[in-house]
């Protein structure tokens, strides 16, 4: 028994019989089965019309003894077959089930692979590249070597961190030289603000501020270094990263508010003249902010320190001293216990690192060159610590940057939170410096970059003495820790600067501006050659210095 409901979808020669079937209900027809249709046949020899098996699809109702086809694209009814005994039904069932193992076939002619113009994959002019694969492998490939180093460096040296904490000095805190240098840069801390009392509170000339001020900066950096001679190199280079933070901060109060001093002396005397006092101020000077804060306070300029927003400014993760900072509603609790546990687990593996890889393949280089120094040995040797030496590197960056400064910043609600941007696609070394540090990047252009400007410097110029202070900044903090000045960090930092005005130069010419290759080479010669180069040199330079004291 059949029903037509769509004669659309089905194959005849006699349409009118179709439409006659559609309103009919269930007729008797026989069936017959083939490779690719069913066929209706009205007699044994004459076909009223056939379904193709590729336009429909079947629903079995086996409680109502019903196959009804249904159109694959919208699911409409085409014709149902109603059965008499469930073994008839069960015949067409197994043909249907042929067919669909059937049609997993294709014949030779309907299968046809070359059929349009198309590129290679991996060709420069492929439309579609996905190397999500080719990744994968790459990153199991590293995940193999390292748990080979691992196990390489285990079977060499056995477990080294269990001994780290026999590894430093054992020190009494009245015998501690860091704690007699933390006593004497709290000193410098005081002193720095008295100075500013004496300026704003008894009006003491300027030029003699600027004394005291320059000797207190001064006597921050010489006294601290000099007290800390004899100490682990480790607490030293923790203590002059401190040290040298505070120094940065004094020179930004001094500058900030010698200059706040002069604006409100001309605050007072303009005030009185009724014209608007951004009349008298160039926008470069002063912004509209501080302007009203400058003016507020010009009656008393006194009310302008204050020691909580002095040591608000110390604590704060910034170098750049300013009347008020952005602040946040509140302290986010979980999101703060959660970067407090991220720094936890840096430093242990930092810790790791450096005691377990680092410190053992050092020492070893400095007993092979010692006996044979070629270069062959020097460029196995650096290629070993470059991959440690990336892993500290990047995990003191996370830990500092990331951890550290969000941290405090958290626990200030201090709201401003961009300390670095996106360094690790920097395409040259300009990009890098002037990227992963923003606190130190903003304090060089305010206190260093924009006075040289000031003074009639060119801006080559004024780039050259930022790379002149800071190459001074990193051998300070690198000699002073292990009580040796060897220069090569200056000089190290210091030759960036040609460098990269020659990089520069090189891209415009190649036109190599957009191109990854600049990126490459930022790794290779940042990781993989000038920082595995440094550590060999002070560290060697620190054991010689162990071996033969002066």
């Amino acid at each position: 028994m059949i029903k037509v409901y769509n004669p659309e979808l089905l194959i005849s020669d006699a349409q009118d019989k179709l439409t006659q079937l559609v309103r009919d209900d269930f007729k008797p027809f026989i069936l017959r089965c083939e490779q690719h249709k069913l066929c209706v046949l009205e007699n044994e020899n004459l076909i009223l019309f056939s379904l193709l098996f590729d336009k429909c699809q079947p629903i079995i109702d086996e409680a109502q003894l019903t196959i009804t086809f249904v159109s694959q694209k919208d699911e409409s009814k085409i014709i149902a077959i109603k059965f008499i005994d469930k073994k008839r039904m069960s015949y067409l069932q197994h043909n249907i089930n042929s067919r669909k193992t059937y049609t997993k076939y294709m014949g030779p002619l309907a299968y046809q692979p070359v059929r349009k113009e198309r590129t290679s994959l991996l060709s420069t002019e492929s439309p579609e590249q996905n190397f999500r694969g080719i990744l994968n492998l790459a990153i199991l490939i590293l995940i193999a070597n390292h748990i080979r180093l691992i196990f390489e460096n285990f079977q060499k040296y056995g477990l080294l961190i269990t001994n780290v904490f026999w590894k430093f000095e054992m020190m009494h805190i009245n015998g501690n030289p860091i704690m007699q240098a933390l006593l004497m840069l709290l000193i410098n801390v005081l002193t720095g603000f008295g100075i500013q009392y004496l300026q704003f509170k008894r009006d003491i000339n300027t030029g003699i501020i600027r004394a005291f001020n320059i000797i207190n900066i001064v006597l921050t950096i010489i006294i601290p270094c000099y007290l800390i001679q004899g100490s682990h190199p480790g607490l030293n280079l923790n203590f002059l990263g401190v040290q040298f933070i505070v120094f940065m901060k004094l020179i930004s109060y001094a500058h900030f508010l010698r200059n706040t001093y002069f604006y409100i002396q001309r605050i007072k005397l303009v005030k009185n003249k009724k014209v608007p006092l951004d009349n008298f101020f160039a926008e470069y000077e002063v912004n509209n902010e501080n302007l009203k804060i400058l003016e507020k306070y010009s009656q008393d300029q006194s009310k302008i320190l204050d020691f909580k927003h002095f040591l608000y400014f110390l604590a704060a993760p910034t170098l750049c001293f300013q009347l008020s900072y952005p602040r946040t509603q509140s302290i986010r609790k979980v999101w703060l216990i959660k970067r407090i546990i991220e720094y936890i687990f840096v430093i242990l593996f930092l810790v790791i690192i450096w005691f377990q890889y680092t410190e053992p393949l050092v020492e070893n280089t400095y007993k092979m060159l010692s006996k044979a120094p070629t270069l062959m040995i020097l460029v196995d040797r650096l290629l070993k610590l470059a991959i440690p030496n990336t892993y500290m590197w990047i995990a003191l960056f996370y830990g500092q940057f990331q951890c550290f400064l969000n941290i405090t910043a958290e626990l200030l609600r201090f709201a401003d939170r961009e300390f670095y941007k996106d360094w690790w696609n920097c395409k040259n070394l300009e990009e890098y410096w002037r990227l992963w540090n923003l606190p130190v990047h903003h304090w060089l252009v305010r206190h260093i970059y924009f006075p040289c400007l000031k003074s009639g410097m060119s801006r080559t110029t004024s780039n050259m003495i930022v790379f002149l202070v800071s190459a001074l900044g990193h051998e300070y903090i690198v000699s002073a820790s292990i009580g040796v000045i060897e220069a090569w960090a200056f000089v190290g930092m210091f030759a960036q600067a040609p460098f990269m005005l020659l990089q520069k130069k090189l891209e415009k010419l190649l036109k190599l501006q957009d191109s990854q290759l600049g990126n490459l080479m930022f790794w290779m010669t940042f990781c993989f050659i000038g920082q595995p180069l440094m550590i060999f040199v002070y560290y060697f330079r620190y054991l010689e210095k162990i071996a033969h004291p002066i």
